[in-house]
């Protein structure tokens, strides 16, 4: 018996922290520090082993541009976020979601936590910031093939 399947291309072309400022001219002046490009190149290697040419194809810069953009605005948040040496110092009022009500008087905010841009449970954690919803944006108008198909018989010159 064999499964055949479409084979996804894990191999990308290179991709500069030049072709990212090309497409997120924001982050230009932190990308030149040495810090940013100790932040790129561990994001990149991340978001390569991700966001596929194969899937994206001429997309394919622009999407890295996007997962890169998204964990870089995640550590920027996480920068934010309350300091201490306790866990309740840590993590005190790290709330996020879709925010859904909001009152002035006697100041109020209601968060849907399971409400995303995309709806699919895959686009969670690209939720969190505009680059990542984007992305997910992105990967919708791309058709992934997921075809198997099974056979009673091995292929021949399969290993």
């Amino acid at each position: 018996m064999a499964i055949i399947g479409i084979q996804l291309d894990r191999n990308n072309p290179p991709f500069t922290a030049e072709d990212f400022v090309f497409w997120m001219p924001q982050f230009a002046n932190f990308i030149q520090t040495e810090q940013g490009q100790t932040y790129f190149t561990k994001i990149y290697a991340l978001a390569n082993n991700k966001i596929f040419k194969s899937v994206f194809g001429s997309d394919w810069e622009l999407a890295m541009s996007y997962a890169i953009a998204h964990y870089l605005t995640l550590i920027a948040q996480q920068l934010q976020a309350p300091a201490g040496d306790t866990l309740q110092g840590i993590a005190g009022g790290a709330t996020h979601g879709v925010l859904s009500s909001m009152s002035i008087g006697d100041f109020s905010k209601s968060y849907e936590l399971d409400k995303t841009m995309v709806q699919d449970e895959d686009a969670l954690f690209w939720n969190q910031t505009a680059y990542g919803a984007a992305l997910m944006a992105l990967l919708k108008t791309k058709g992934v093939a997921t075809i198997m198909v099974v056979t009673s018989n091995p292929i021949p010159g399969a290993s």
